[in-house]
């Protein structure tokens, strides 16, 4: 008896551990990543490619934007990191050959300001029609907390804005 509730209970604990596995970051994305931490470390601070986020989103009919959070640890020599979200749109080449096409990409958090733990972008309705919003739940730091540990549950609004090219605009 005590052995078939240890193989339930293991075969559970496996289905779950593969469930919450991340689907792996595509190699085109991952490389265009690692052009962008190349291009906002200094020459200390290194990319930390296993906190990596990842979210395609639909935003049309045949439209879809992908969010990428890294994270850039160590400027300075120092104790510490800064997080990017960038903006790609996914596209094929005639081969089928994918490629991530960079829109834009802002600082989004960093030490004793606010954190991205869970990438859940969500899209969010305008209006007037004329903007792409988009609403990321974060973590800020709040005065008592420790710099790598914010406490306060919060959502980032965010617009892609631009005419010729989008550019991702934090809103108030």
């Amino acid at each position: 008896m005590k052995l078939r509730l240890f193989a339930a209970t293991l075969l559970l604990a496996s289905t779950l551990t593969h469930a919450a596995e991340p689907k792996p970051i595509p190699k085109a994305l991952e490389e265009q990543i690692g052009h962008l931490v190349a291009l906002v470390k200094d020459s200390y601070a290194t990319g930390y490619p296993e906190a990596t986020l990842v979210q395609t989103l639909d935003t049309g009919e045949e439209s879809q934007v992908t969010f990428a959070v890294f994270t850039v640890e160590g400027f300075g020599m120092g104790n510490n990191y800064s997080q990017y979200l960038a903006a790609f749109t996914p596209e094929e080449n005639e081969e089928g050959v994918p490629h991530y096409s960079l829109l834009d990409v802002i600082r989004i958090g960093g030490d004793s300001w606010r954190a991205i733990d869970k990438l859940d972008a969500k899209l969010v309705s305008d209006p007037a029609g004329e903007q792409t919003l988009i609403d990321i739940p974060v973590m800020e730091n709040t005065d008592s907390d420790a710099p790598n540990f914010p406490s306060k549950a919060a959502v980032i609004h965010l617009s892609l804005e631009g005419e010729q090219s989008l550019r991702l605009v934090e809103r108030k």
